[in-house]
């Protein structure tokens, strides 16, 4: 029936439309829900500028100068989270500092190898991963025990190690992570670059397929033939290496020192889930991974300029991942 005249016009379909544009907008996010780790991103990044007053640019840039870091050991941890039912690595934290002490140690300011120093350190972190895979599969030992108490075996090692440290960092290493490519860090472009060849790896070799599939369905995988005690192993053995390295370089970027990788113990795991990676496994992002360090960083930014401190942080930081778990808590695996 036509509507007679002086009617209120019909706003239904109107709604409708809204509805169904609002419904296919989050559809769409919810197969790249990466995205919203940059939106988030995007938004900090104005907050920071309009309170400082700095450009975007300059702001965004300076983040990168520590981002790296976090998207290396955050890159292992999402390889160990893929893996699923409670895979975690808490023991990269502590493996990162370990690497620093090491490295910087045989480097000695210079006097030693650079490339013995990443040797040491990435020998140590495999080390480390395989102890973990050792306890996990032969032993039996659920992942979240294993992990820390691997962790405070490598922080009782450091606080021997550091007892009496006296190494000096590496200048020409220092530099290297100091250098840029116009206003972009030269180590952020290697780690994207980094990142696009673990994205790969994981979507695109059997071993990441493999590694999706196991944290789907175990079960499944096993009865499907897949290799699952050695696709399990190898996500450890990454995240120890990378860690490894992400200690090597923050080391000579700043200096080692025993609360060098604190932050990363949380960190490490919010950069991976605020990225859309699945906490219950099989499902990835390494794009999201970078969003999360970025949103991550650009956050303490934002707080240091509030000067809210250190302990609020946490706090914070602590809430969001929490927030994220409880919205993807619906979400399978696809």
């Amino acid at each position: 029936m036509e509507a007679s005249a002086g009617s209120a016009p019909d706003t239904g379909s109107g709604r409708g439309e809204r509805a169904s544009v609002f419904t296919a907008a989050r559809q769409r996010a919810d197969e790249f829900p990466w995205v919203w780790s940059f939106l988030g991103t995007v938004i900090i990044l104005i907050a920071i500028s309009a309170h400082t007053g700095r450009g975007l640019g300059s702001t965004f840039t300076s983040s990168l100068a520590f981002a790296p870091y976090l998207v290396l050991i955050g890159i292992g941890q999402m390889f160990v989270i893929t893996a699923g039912y409670g895979s975690i690595d808490l023991s990269s934290a502590y493996v990162l500092t370990l690497g620093g002490f090491l490295s910087v140690g045989v480097m000695n300011g210079g006097q030693g190898s650079i490339v013995l120093g990443f040797l040491v350190a990435i020998l140590a972190g495999g080390a480390v991963g395989i102890l973990n895979v050792f306890a996990i599969e032969a032993l039996d030992i659920p992942p979240i025990v294993t992990t820390l108490a691997t962790g405070l075996i490598v922080q009782s090692a450091i606080s021997v190690k550091s007892a009496s440290f006296s190494a000096s960092v590496d200048p020409s290493l220092h530099s290297f992570t100091t250098t840029k490519v116009g206003p972009f860090p030269l180590l952020a472009i290697l780690v994207v670059i980094l990142a696009v060849v673990a994205g790969f790896v994981l979507h695109r070799t059997r071993f990441g397929r493999w590694l999706q599939a196991i944290g789907q369905s175990r079960r499944a995988a096993d009865l499907s033939g897949l290799r699952v005690k050695l696709t399990l192993a190898i996500p450890y053995i990454i995240s120890g290496i990378l860690a490894a390295i992400a200690g090597t370089l923050l080391a000579s970027y700043t200096s080692p020192s025993v609360d060098i990788g604190t932050p990363y113990l949380l960190n490490s795991i919010a950069v991976v889930v605020i990225g859309g990676t699945l906490i219950q496994g099989g499902r990835s992002y390494v794009t999201g991974v970078w969003g999360g360090a970025l949103f991550l960083t650009l956050l303490v930014t934002l707080l240091g300029v509030l000067n809210i401190n250190p302990a609020t942080q946490n706090i914070v930081k602590g809430g969001l991942i929490i927030l994220v778990l409880i919205l993807a808590g619906s979400k399978k695996a696809t």
